[in-house]
């Protein structure tokens, strides 16, 4: 539902292109309006680097409710929406696929817009896991950052802490998270079969094939795949918790006290008190990427995210 909704707030059509990363894996950017300004008037304005969560895409209601606001702003940003690799029908050329901690694609991704458009700013808004990925990025950059400004939303920063959250046995895991996430990343484990592993790496595809929550398919694929030691490595080199004092660009986070997937005693509070760069929204409802208000209802992140970012750019 949340991907086939459509309204006068959402109905946009993207022009897609598709990038090569280092390890010859794909990623398509989605670009809204067009990928080339559409007129004179188009050059120079800023960029806005889109990514969602994990299973998610450009297709993602709130996403295209984002991207339809931003572009109609004042400030008529371009947006590109950074897919990652195997989602959204993008092309699987690598038999790795994207994790909590990747973040050499959006760094790709954004030297590659920079490149194309040097007289616009650049911004950055990412969601749950993507938020992650951002946020880690950013602070991997540091003073070297080609984004002015970043938003993130419901960012778990601690891995460990929302990997732990998603797999209680609840209603919502049970019925609801676990059934659609997992589906998606074994899809596309599927789309890639066609692609030889490294002979050193031992995947049990068995175990692959029943698992039925997600740390045991990050166990078994995500952590061997990517290198990892084990579980508890990957969520710790994963974790953005450990970039968020080196963010060093404006950069806001938006959080609820009553969100099931990235509960709040994940986030680290006192990095957010130290760091002038930094602010932190935390709101008592929203839960994981709802954040409704009104009747009928609307997505209410959207205006603080274009206050924000058009008050730097």
């Amino acid at each position: 539902m949340r991907v086939r909704l459509r309204d006068h707030t959402s109905d946009v059509s993207y022009e897609r292109e598709l990038l090569t990363m280092e390890d010859g894996a794909t990623v398509s950017l989605d670009w809204y309006p067009g990928i080339k300004p559409q007129s004179d008037g188009d050059e120079g304005k800023p960029i806005a680097l889109v990514m969602s969560g994990v299973g998610g895409s450009s297709q993602e209601h709130h996403i295209r409710a984002l991207v339809k606001s931003l572009a109609g702003s004042q400030q008529g940003f371009r947006i590109a929406v950074v897919n990652h690799r195997g989602t959204a029908k993008t092309p699987i050329t690598s038999p790795r696929p994207y994790d909590s901690g990747l973040t050499e694609d959006f760094r790709t991704a954004v030297a590659h817009v920079r490149e194309l458009n040097p007289n616009s700013k650049l911004v950055g808004i990412g969601f749950s896991m993507g938020a992650n990925i951002l946020t880690k990025y950013v602070g991997e950059e540091g003073t070297m950052c080609m984004l002015s400004c970043a938003v993130s939303v419901c960012c778990p920063f601690d891995i460990s802490v929302s990997s732990a959250a998603m797999n209680e046995s609840n209603l919502l895991n049970n019925y609801v998270f676990q059934p659609a996430v997992m589906s998606t990343l074994k899809r596309a484990i599927k789309r890639a079969q066609h692609l030889e592993l490294d002979s050193s790496i031992n995947i049990d595809q068995e175990r692959v094939r029943n698992s039925k929550r997600l740390w045991e398919l990050e166990d078994e694929f995500l952590v061997k795949i990517g290198g990892y030691k084990d579980l508890n490595e990957y969520y710790a080199k994963s974790s953005s918790v450990h970039f968020v004092d080196k963010i060093d660009v404006p950069y806001l986070a938006i959080n609820s006290l009553d969100d099931r997937i990235t509960p709040p005693h994940g986030i680290p509070m006192e990095k957010f008190s130290t760091n002038p760069n930094i602010a932190l929204a935390l709101v008592p409802h929203g839960g994981h990427l709802g954040f409704l208000t009104g009747f009928p209802p609307r997505i209410w992140f959207i205006r603080p995210i274009i206050e924000f970012i058009s008050a730097i750019v």
